[in-house]
């Protein structure tokens, strides 16, 4: 099945994913920061800004970052080839995250987070999954 995409359609869901990730990962810095009201994150079920979730932001946004970048290594536009067979493992895991994600974000009680954040996820998994299965050459 991974022979179905090509090359450059991985690389077309690696850059989607990569500017979709780099959007998230702003809203938690923003979120972080305290510019963002923390009721619209973290399932809309906390009221105060504690060190604790300010931190779980900005372990979100490396946790992201990562993940953009073995997405990206996943169909060859960083790094070399052959791809490492664990950066392939992790782009599955990427793209079950978001999936994970997705679900998560659809039971919140914050309707900003089902709004916000939803969508985004959505596309974030379909991105991962299509760098998962594309075939680089």
């Amino acid at each position: 099945m991974s022979s179905l995409l090509s090359l450059s359609s991985g690389r077309m869901a690696a850059n989607a994913a990569t500017v979709l990730f780099a959007v998230v990962i702003i809203l938690q810095l923003l979120l972080a920061a305290g510019i963002l009201p923390v009721t619209m994150a973290w399932g809309g079920r906390q009221h105060t800004l504690t060190l604790p979730l300010r931190i779980a932001s900005l372990a979100s946004a490396v946790v992201l970052a990562l993940l953009a970048y073995v997405i990206r290594r996943r169909v060859g536009l960083v790094g070399g080839f052959p791809i490492p067979t664990a950066t392939k493992v992790v782009s599955w895991v990427a793209a079950a995250f978001m999936a994970f994600n997705t679900v998560t974000n659809l039971a919140s009680t914050s309707k900003a987070e089902k709004a916000l954040f939803t969508p985004i996820t959505f596309l974030l998994t379909l991105s991962c999954l299509l760098a998962s299965l594309s075939r680089p050459e």
